[in-house]
């Protein structure tokens, strides 16, 4: 591994609770976005068909939460709140669509650092939890809010996680 990559790269030790993450980018819902992600993973007439969304509990096209929860994802990713170090996700938890989400909603996402436990049985790594928050720009409701449990080496640990 090179010297920078090294540099860049968080350990379990480098986090505590209460740190926040704010994603710099946000991302636009689009009609077409919207549409194209659920005709291929959430074909639901509220999430692909104007018309008859328009007679159903949301009076309109809204985009499937699983977009928006791949939108906050993304957002979270893009921050790189880990540095170089890969993020090794073990568990969500605590998975909730507060709000919908329509073309034109632009989208924003932070974490907040819940938990930092090294492991019990396996001093190479502990878990860092992160309430991961998503809101809509246009009048700051949060729209979506889940726990992520991810994997961390300590520091100066190789982990390895083929075991």
């Amino acid at each position: 591994m090179s010297q920078a990559a090294e540099g860049d790269r968080r350990y379990l030790e480098d986090f505590e609770v209460g740190q926040r993450i704010v994603a710099p980018d946000e991302y636009e819902v689009t009609n077409e976005r919207a549409v194209a992600f659920a005709e291929e993973f959430d074909p639901q007439p509220i999430h692909t068909d104007s018309q008859a969304a328009a007679d159903e509990l949301f009076g309109g096209l809204v985009a499937s939460g699983w977009h928006t929860l791949g939108a906050t994802t993304r957002l979270i990713m893009l921050a790189r709140p880990l540095g170089s170090t890969p993020v090794v996700g073990v568990g969500i938890d605590n998975l909730r669509f507060i709000a919908p989400v329509r073309a034109g909603d632009l989208l924003s996402a932070e974490a907040e650092v819940l938990s930092v436990k090294p492991s019990s049985s396996r001093p190479d790594r502990g878990y860092l939890v992160l309430r991961v928050t998503t809101r809509r720009e246009a009048d700051d409701a949060l729209v979506l809010t889940q726990d992520w449990t991810l994997i961390l080496p300590r520091r100066g640990a190789r982990l390895d996680l083929s075991t």
